[in-house]
């Protein structure tokens, strides 16, 4: 008796170990439960992790903390083809400025100052009376050549920016936008008017070229011509965003739609190449607010500790 008992003696602690099915179930759907809590947490750092790389391009130029603090110019390492991309666009951008600069009428914009000053910006700028265009078609292939030439860099060489893809896409849609003029010579203006940014695009390499070590002006070791030189390309910097990203643009998205209605009306359509113009505009001022706000935001939360331009 003793021996027939031993077997079910010792399978009792056994079966009264087995979980239930239900026990199992809750079990499994707890397990899951904490599966899909840690999958959606690492989705949410992954995607946070991702807006900041692409959030603007204020961290490529400043040295911002994981609070989004400024704490001066960024310390550049050595990369050999960033260095020589930032070269190629500090020369590049020259003869487009210059040739954009060569197709307006300056004595027409001297007499608008000095007759309206800044008012005249508010009252509205007749921009078609302002450009004469005699060197346009040049401007456009040089800019086209700048565009594909950089573009084409990017590609071989993605390592030269820090955020490529983004860089690339905006170029797709400036040589996109460039069309328009392209067809439709009397909106070379627009072209010269959207291609003034350029010019605080300079400024904003030359910042980075001209310094690599991340000096901030006036301090002990830094040279005096340097601070000197840091504090010009820094306010030319500051006061080109502002007036060209946040006031210009703006400005060119009301001259532009009254153009697309002039022109919808001249070929009885609201759909036709103009049509594109709008809404790139809007685009290119919202991505100019954002990087402001970027700016501003960062400049304030580290504005406890020394701050370099």
């Amino acid at each position: 008796n003793a021996a027939r008992s031993s077997p079910t003696a010792r399978s009792s602690p056994r079966s009264q170990s087995r979980p239930t099915v239900k026990e199992f179930a809750t079990a499994l759907g707890q397990e899951a439960r904490e599966v899909a809590e840690n999958a959606a947490q690492e989705s949410f750092e992954y995607t946070e992790r991702s807006l900041r790389k692409a959030r603007s391009l204020i961290e490529d130029h400043f040295n911002i903390d994981e609070a989004f603090r400024m704490l001066g110019p960024v310390r550049q390492d050595s990369n050999l083809a960033r260095d020589v991309h930032d070269y190629f666009n500090l020369a590049a951008l020259i003869p487009v400025i210059l040739f954009n600069v060569w197709n307006w009428s300056w004595s027409a914009i001297h007499d608008l100052c000095s007759n309206h000053g800044l008012c005249g910006l508010a009252q509205g700028i007749d921009l078609p009376r302002l450009w004469h265009g005699d060197v346009f078609m040049l401007f456009w292939w040089t800019t086209f050549a700048y565009f594909i030439a950089d573009l084409t860099w990017m590609l071989v060489l993605p390592g030269c920016v820090k955020s490529p893809s983004v860089i690339i896409q905006h170029h797709v849609a400036t040589l996109a936008y460039m069309m328009v003029p392209y067809l439709l010579r009397q909106y070379g203006w627009l072209m010269g008017s959207c291609m003034i940014v350029e010019v605080n695009t300079w400024f904003l390499i030359a910042r980075r070229s001209f310094n690599k070590n991340g000096d901030k002006p006036f301090q002990t070791g830094v040279p005096l011509k340097k601070s000197v030189r840091l504090i010009i390309v820094s306010t030319c910097f500051y006061l080109s965003w502002f007036a060209i990203r946040l006031i210009l643009y703006p400005l060119l998205f009301v001259v532009i739609c009254r153009e697309w209605l002039v022109y919808s009306g001249e070929v009885n359509s609201m759909i036709n190449i103009m049509s594109v113009t709008p809404p790139m505009q809007l685009i290119f001022i919202c991505l100019n607010v954002k990087w402001t706000i970027d700016l501003v935001r960062s400049k304030c939360k580290g504005r406890g500790a020394s701050k370099g331009l």
